[in-house]
C-alpha cells in the first residue's frame, strides 16, 4: 500500500508556515467569533408601546406599557418583580384607576454608572409595596380608585432623560398617569427631567431618594428658579451633613482633625452639595479642616465610553492622593462623594498601607448605602483598616429605642409587616388585606439600604394625592394642591417617618439615622438624629395646630 500524502504537504515540510498557518487561522476564526459576538450584542430589542430603542448603550427607554425588558442581559431578578408589576397590574380592571410611573435607569452599565442591579430591587420591592396596600387594604385611602404601577427607564447615567419624560406625557392621558416618582439619583439629568415633567407635562414629581440641596430648582438654562410641581420625602444634604457633624462632635475622643475626600465633578448635584455641606458644617473650634479633591468622570466623558471603568479611573487619583491623606493625618475622613466610589478609595488605602492610621473612621453621605455588602469595603472594616458610617435616608432599626409608643414607629412597622408578610412587631399581628392578593413576602435585609421605604412614601404620597382630588385624572397638575396641604397638621404615615412637605416641597423635620456598616456586611442604627431639632413621632391630635416636633419651614 502507498504512505498516505498528508494533504497539505508543505505545511508539514515547513515548520515555520505550519505555525504561521495556524495563527492565522486562529486569528481568523476569532474574528469571526467576535463578529458573530458583536452582531449577537447589536442585535436590536423588541421595545414595547412606550418605549423606544437607544444605543451606546443599546436599551429601551420610556415608559414601559407591557412590561417588556429594557436591556438585553437584564437579571433574571428585575424579571420577577417586572413580571409582579405586570400580575399587580393586571388585577385592575375597569377603566377607573390611576397610575404612577416609578423613573430611574433601569439600564445601569456596570463600571459606567454608579447605580447598579442589585441596588435597584429594594426600589422596586418598595413600590410594589405601596400599590399592594393601595390598592388591598385602606391604609391610604379607598381602594374603590386602584393604582396601577408602570416602570420609566432613562437608561444609562440618566441620558436618555429627555426621550423618557416625553414618552410618558405622550402615554399620560391614556394610560391615567397622575405622577411620577423615584428619579434615582441628584443629577443635572434627573434634575432637568423633574423640570420638564413640571413645566411642559404638568405632572406632579415626586423624588424618593434624591438628596442634593439644589433638586428643587430649575436648571441655570431654565432660570434656576423652583420647580413649581416637585416634591420629595427624603432629607437634603445639608440636613445629612447636619446629622453628620452632631455625630461626629458626639464622639469621643472628638475628632481634632476631618479630611474631607471631596469630588470636584460639577455635573452631580448630590455631590456638589454634600461637598458645599461638609466644608461649612464640619468644621469646629480647634479642629483642623483638610480638603483632598478628586473628580469622578461625568456622564459624557470618553474614557468610560473607551473601555476604562469607573473604579479604574478614580483608583489612579485615589493612588496619588494617599500621600496627602497619610501627611494630614486625619482623625476621620468625610467622604464626600457617590457610595459607588468607596470601595475604590478603601482598596488604595489598605493596599497602599494605612500609614499607622488604623481603623480610620469613614463617615459619608446616604448613598454610601450601595456599598452595604462589598467586598473590599467588608474586609477593610473586618481587617479594622476602617470603620464605617453613613447618614442614611432611613434604616431598618432606626425606632427600636424609641419603641411602639411611638405613632412613627407604628407606621413602619405596619408597612415591615407588609414589605416582609411577617407580622407585625408591635402588635404581633401579620396584616391581612382584602384576600384578593398576598401580601408581598421580600427579604427583610432588602430594608437595609432604607430606600425601599422612601419608594413607598413618595408612592404613597402619588397615591393619597391623586385619591384626594376628584380632578386628578383631567388635571394631574391640581394634584399640586392636596400636595401642598400635607403638612404639620395633616401628614400621611409613611415607611420612613411622617410625610409633610413645605412649601419648597422639601419634607419638614425628617429623621437622619447614622448607620454604622459591619464587616459581615450588616447594618445598626447608632444615633438618630433630627435636624430640624425636635423627634417628629406623633401625628397632630384634635385642637393642635400641628404635629409636635413639626415645625411649617
Amino acid at each position: 500500500m502507498p504512505p498516505v500524502q498528508p494533504r497539505f504537504p508543505i505545511v508539514w515540510k515547513h515548520p515555520v508556515v505550519s505555525l504561521v498557518v495556524a495563527l492565522l487561522a486562529t486569528s481568523a476564526l476569532v474574528l469571526a467569533g467576535l463578529r458573530i459576538a458583536d452582531a449577537v450584542d447589536s442585535a436590536p430589542i423588541a421595545c414595547g408601546p412606550g418605549m423606544e430603542l437607544v444605543t451606546s448603550p443599546l436599551s429601551c427607554v420610556g415608559v414601559d406599557l407591557d412590561g417588556g425588558p429594557f436591556a438585553k442581559q437584564e437579571p433574571a431578578r428585575l424579571q420577577a418583580l417586572r413580571d409582579e408589576v405586570n400580575a399587580a397590574d393586571a388585577q385592575v380592571k375597569g377603566s377607573s384607576y390611576v397610575t404612577v410611573v416609578l423613573l430611574l435607569d433601569f439600564s445601569p452599565v456596570s463600571g459606567v454608572d454608579t447605580v447598579t442591579y442589585d441596588s435597584l430591587y429594594p426600589v422596586l420591592e418598595g413600590a410594589l409595596t405601596a400599590v399592594w396596600r393601595a390598592n388591598h387594604t385602606a391604609a391610604f385611602g379607598s381602594p374603590a380608585l386602584p393604582v396601577k404601577l408602570v416602570l420609566g427607564n432613562m437608561g444609562s447615567r440618566y441620558g436618555s432623560w429627555q426621550s423618557a419624560v416625553k414618552l410618558i406625557a405622550d402615554n399620560a392621558k391614556a394610560q391615567h398617569i397622575t405622577a411620577v416618582t423615584g428619579l434615582g439619583q441628584s443629577t443635572d439629568e434627573t434634575r432637568a427631567a423633574a423640570a420638564w415633567l413640571s413645566d411642559d407635562a404638568h405632572l406632579p414629581v415626586i423624588g424618593a431618594t434624591v438628596t442634593g440641596d439644589d433638586m428643587n430648582t430649575e436648571p441655570q438654562s431654565a432660570g434656576g428658579g423652583p420647580i413649581h410641581d416637585f416634591f420629595r420625602v427624603s432629607t437634603t444634604n445639608s440636613d445629612s451633613v447636619k446629622a453628620a457633624a452632631a455625630f461626629v462632635t458626639g464622639l469621643r475622643p472628638s475628632p481634632s482633625s476631618i479630611a474631607i475626600v471631596q469630588d470636584n465633578t460639577s455635573s452631580d448635584d448630590y455631590v456638589s452639595t454634600l461637598v458645599k455641606a461638609a466644608g461649612r458644617d464640619l468644621a469646629g473650634p480647634g479642629r483642623t479642616i483638610t480638603p483632598l479633591p478628586f473628580t469622578s468622570p461625568s456622564p459624557t466623558d470618553q474614557k468610560l465610553s473607551s473601555g476604562v471603568s469607573r473604579h479604574d479611573y478614580l483608583v489612579q487619583q485615589f493612588t496619588l492622593m494617599h500621600a496627602n491623606l497619610c501627611q494630614a493625618a486625619p482623625s476621620l475622613v468625610y467622604f464626600a462623594g457617590r457610595g459607588d466610589d468607596l470601595d475604590a478609595f478603601v482598596e488604595t488605602w489598605v493596599q497602599q498601607g494605612t500609614c499607622g492610621l488604623n481603623n480610620l473612621a469613614v463617615v459619608s453621605g446616604d448613598d454610601a448605602a450601595t456599598e452595604i455588602g462589598d467586598p473590599t469595603v467588608d474586609q477593610a472594616i473586618a481587617a479594622r483598616k476602617i470603620s464605617l458610617y453613613y447618614t442614611a435616608l432611613s434604616s431598618s432599626d432606626e425606632w427600636q429605642r424609641i419603641g411602639c409608643s411611638a405613632a412613627a414607629a407604628q407606621n413602619y412597622e405596619q408597612f415591615r409587616a407588609a414589605f416582609t408578610g411577617q407580622p407585625d412587631r408591635c402588635t404581633g399581628q401579620r396584616l391581612v388585606g382584602d384576600g384578593k392578593a398576598a401580601a408581598p413576602a421580600y427579604r427583610a435585609d432588602d430594608l437595609n439600604s432604607g430606600h425601599a421605604m422612601l419608594t413607598h412614601d413618595a408612592v404613597v404620597a402619588a397615591v393619597s394625592a391623586a385619591r384626594a382630588d376628584l380632578n386628578a385624572l383631567a388635571d394631574p397638575e391640581s394634584q399640586v394642591g392636596i400636595l401642598d396641604q400635607m403638612n404639620c397638621t395633616h401628614m400621611i404615615p409613611g415607611a420612613s417617618g411622617w410625610i409633610a412637605f413645605g412649601p419648597d416641597g422639601n419634607p419638614l423635620d425628617r429623621p437622619v439615622p447614622v448607620v454604622r456598616v459591619g464587616g459581615d456586611g450588616t447594618t445598626s442604627t447608632v444615633q438618630l438624629t433630627w435636624p430640624g431639632g425636635t423627634p417628629l413621632l406623633q401625628s397632630p391630635v384634635r385642637g393642635q395646630t400641628g404635629a409636635p416636633g413639626c415645625a411649617q419651614h
